[in-house]
């Protein structure tokens, strides 16, 4: 993971990490080029059209999942999500670790809540399992209509599957890592299924499907990060959502309000203003160095707030904490309206001279300043 303290990019188990380099090279044989727009976009639909549990067609749902998320190959937490819902932007979601149960739920898609004072980080465990397991093609949104498309054909692991790819990503994505916004999307040429979503550095593993209405969906998914579990995810019950149990979505009187949570897909936080943040003198006495996380909420004019406390070396992490007050953003607008929206910015206490460049948690960094 690019910021494995955060967990934002998401990342499966199981597989070596030359199994992702196969996947993503002379494997597969390159579909003739007469025939590989068609092809490609072909099966993209066809999958899109079978593939996780957000899609407008898709049944109103009632899930129950097991999960355990690793860092470096390391198990950090392991929990159970249950989640209930009757359409993309219109759920509940329970995680329970240990003594911990936090819910959060969406209204709409940019009306959103959760426990007041929720112990948990929920929009880490909404990337790394949620969105995994129930919206785990949430990246095809990139791939426009227009966009020209890679496909490879081949058979891996006993499977025949057709391979869709952007056929220039780099220049596609701009200044954004290519591999965040457009992965290799693997589907199985029988039933279109998808099979594994692939970057040269991750593997994610889809597999042991079961049918909820014209829905294909994996039960068992496993993520690889550099040739190191990074995730096992589990879903133990699948089933619809009946019109008695529908109520379970509604808020209750003890959630709290929350912002947006930008997610890698979404378009990019465009900074204004960033000032050079003080290097403390108590920092300087311990010779403190180092990265901060600093959740902020950005607000629809731009301003920045802390939303909780930096993560970092102590003395760097305050300072950091109260220096992005003073920082400035282009307002994040859905669906044309400007809204609260809440993200990590990285800062790096590394004594080099300041150029203005940041790290934002749900995006890979920035090209360096020139």
């Amino acid at each position: 993971m690019q910021f494995p303290n955060i967990g934002r990019t998401l990342s499966v188990s199981g597989f070596a990490f030359c199994t992702s380099v196969l996947l993503s090279g002379t494997l597969f044989s390159v579909i003739p080029s007469a025939d590989a727009q068609a092809t490609a976009r072909d099966a993209l639909n066809k999958g899109l059209a079978v593939t996780g549990l957000t899609a407008e067609d898709a049944p109103a749902w009632h899930i129950k999942a097991n999960y355990s998320l690793y860092d470096r190959g390391n198990l950090t937490e392991s929990g159970t999500l249950e989640e209930w819902a009757t359409g993309p932007y219109t759920w509940r979601r329970t995680y329970s670790e240990k003594k911990q149960v936090n819910n959060e739920w969406s209204v709409t898609r940019a009306k959103q809540f959760q426990t007041k004072d929720s112990k948990l980080n929920l929009a880490q465990l909404d990337e790394r399992v949620a969105t995994t397991l129930t919206a785990p093609l949430f990246q095809a949104a990139n791939y426009k209509p227009d966009m020209e498309l890679d496909g490879r054909a081949g058979t891996f692991a006993g499977q025949t599957l057709n391979c869709v790819a952007a056929a220039n990503p780099t220049a596609a994505a701009g200044i954004i890592d290519p591999n965040v916004l457009f992965p290799r999307l693997c589907f199985d040429v029988k039933d279109a299924t998808l099979r594994y979503v692939n970057t040269p550095t991750t593997l994610i593993s889809y597999t042991e499907f079961k049918t909820l209405g014209n829905r294909q969906v994996a039960t068992k998914v496993n993520v690889n990060y550099g040739g190191k579990v990074a995730a096992d995810l589990a879903i133990t019950l699948l089933e619809p959502l009946t019109t008695g149990d529908q109520g379970q979505i509604a808020p209750d009187g003890k959630a709290a309000a929350r912002p947006y949570m930008h997610l890698a897909g979404d378009v990019p936080l465009v900074p204004v203003k960033i000032t050079e943040c003080a290097y403390p003198m108590a920092a300087s006495v311990k010779q403190e160095h180092g990265i901060v996380y600093i959740p902020v909420v950005i607000r629809k004019d731009g301003g920045v707030k802390p939303n909780g406390g930096a993560q970092g070396p102590p003395e760097l992490a305050e300072a950091a904490g109260d220096c992005v007050g003073n920082w400035k953003f282009e307002p994040f607008k859905l669906d044309g309206e400007a809204i609260d929206v809440a993200d990590t910015l990285i800062y790096n206490y590394d004594g080099k001279p300041f150029k203005g460049v940041i790290g934002i948690a749900s995006e890979p960094p920035p090209s360096a300043a020139k």
